[in-house]
């Protein structure tokens, strides 16, 4: 299955995955898949996201191309619910699809 395959799914069924990002061992939640700078490219919630109130974040929002990316595997970690900023959204100039 292709890498922009398996992110879809991922977006889809609201899951996090995990895989590979210039060949180190990664996680996160995808949020949207399109293209930024004329490249394939995912927004994603890299690193986790406890879910508990009094307990922030440890990860970050980036826009990866899906070239630097291998391995991806949906995982049974929670997924991040949070929601992406504008100036981070605006990485993606034409959005494919986005979790809903």
């Amino acid at each position: 299955m292709t890498v922009k395959k398996q992110l879809s799914d991922a977006i889809h069924q609201k899951k996090a995955v995990s895989f590979s990002f210039q060949g180190k061992p990664a996680f996160g939640s995808p949020h949207a898949l399109g293209k930024g700078d004329g490249e394939e490219r995912v927004l994603i919630y890299r690193g986790e996201d406890s879910h508990e109130k009094e307990v922030k974040p440890t990860g970050k929002w980036a826009c990866l191309r899906l070239a630097d990316l291998s391995n991806v595997m949906l995982t049974d970690e929670p997924f991040h619910e949070g929601h992406p900023g504008e100036h981070d959204k605006a990485c993606l100039h034409d959005v494919e699809l986005s979790v809903k």
